[in-house]
């Protein structure tokens, strides 16, 4: 998925020496030192104005060459390995510190409900017109009801078996990108890219064709273009994120993103918490001046979004908001799929969360019109 944030994704190269233990190496310190003391011994007998021709590898001190060059390699590796996992702590401990002054930030805050529309309220033009307002004015809005809870279960299960499918391909080298997006603090939490086909295709159209006359209303029409397609997993122990846009600020809204709860999302499951009005100019100004970390912006009233199995939040991309810390021994699934307002530049449309194979390919339309090929029973 596009970060949800700005945090820095590592290389793959770097990801890769992440990766990789020294100790097996380190354990042969010793005696490789001694053969490349010899080496250095014999190299100092060399006349200072000879110039250096390396010696063939069948002379004396050939392979002693080769050894002083592997652990100067060696070395060089175990060097960068050390600085990429202190670049790694240094960065977690910022983001951590972050975290903590937001937190004390919004501790005055008022903590204000998000009103959900039910879905079968939904039957007007009129009714339509007045939930979507929600999303210029706030930036955000809820609809509940929006999966059918036997979709919602099998849709959990599904994203359960595939999450512990793709972590054991994985194993214990980097997660592999085709599967899973950027996220903010990635300690037990994934951005799982869904395929679309079986349950996760049926799910998607359910919510699209429910939510058909809103999502019309708030992507600039049926040509939204499918941009992000995946599920967020955040499994107990998780730790809060730091409060972010998805879209850093633009004048007009460029992306529409829906979250979906597989499973009453409570309190102290980490639920989002977003900031109603925040996807404003002034808003994000503010933000930044503060160094992210104060303002009025943190100061202002703030929503959690608890949820009931189907319900949904959908929000601006530019609103701030985060992820919580989950402190209960349930996991957090939410299911989530994102539109590109039409006629709008998405910044994020070559790095956001959805299989490669899908980017660009489906509007609005195409998932409003094509038959669901596979329903839930």
């Amino acid at each position: 998925m596009r970060c949800r944030g700005d945090e820095e994704k590592l290389s793959d190269v770097q990801s890769a020496w992440l990766d990789v233990s020294p100790l097996p190496f380190l354990a042969t310190l010793p005696a490789v030192s001694a053969s490349a003391a010899n080496a250095m011994d014999a190299a100092d007998n060399l006349s200072a104005t000879t110039t250096y021709v390396p010696s063939a590898m069948d002379a004396g001190d050939g392979w002693a060459q080769f050894v002083v060059l592997m652990v100067t390699a060696l070395c060089g590796l175990v060097g960068m390995k050390v600085s990429f996992d202190g670049e790694q702590t240094a960065s977690q401990d910022a983001i951590s510190e972050r975290v903590a002054k937001q937190v004390a930030a919004m501790e005055t805050a008022e903590t204000i409900p998000v009103i959900g529309v039910p879905l079968g309220d939904l039957k007007d033009r009129l009714a339509v017109s007045g939930t979507a307002s929600s999303l210029d004015t706030d930036g955000l809005l809820r609809i509940d009801g929006v999966l059918s809870p036997d979709t919602a279960k099998a849709l959990l299960a599904e994203v359960n078996a595939t999450l512990e499918r793709e972590l054991a391909r994985a194993g214990k080298g980097s997660l592999p990108s085709d599967s899973f997006g950027n996220v903010y603090c990635k300690g037990n939490r994934y951005d799982l890219k869904l395929p679309l086909r079986g349950v996760a295709e049926a799910a998607l159209r359910e919510a699209v064709l429910n939510m058909g006359p809103v999502l019309e209303k708030v992507a600039g029409g049926n040509t939204a273009k499918l941009c992000e397609f995946a599920a967020l997993v955040s499994d107990p122990g998780s730790t809060r994120q730091p409060v972010h846009p998805d879209t850093n600020y633009r004048r007009d809204r460029c992306v529409v993103t829906t979250f979906v709860a597989l499973q009453d999302v409570e309190s102290d499951m980490g639920p989002t918490v977003f900031i109603p009005g925040s996807h404003t100019a002034r808003a994000h100004l503010a933000f930044k001046e503060a160094n992210e970390v104060g303002g009025p912006a943190l100061a202002a009233p703030n929503c959690v979004a608890t949820l009931r199995t189907g319900d949904v939040s959908m929000f601006d991309s530019r609103l701030l908001h985060c992820g919580g810390g989950n402190s209960s021994n349930k996991r957090r699934v939410l299911f989530y799929f994102s539109f590109e307002v039409s006629g709008k530049e998405n910044p994020n449309s070559g790095f956001s969360s959805i299989r490669d194979e899908l980017r660009g390919t489906l509007t609005l339309q195409d998932l409003r019109n094509q038959p669901i090929v596979e329903t839930v029973s």
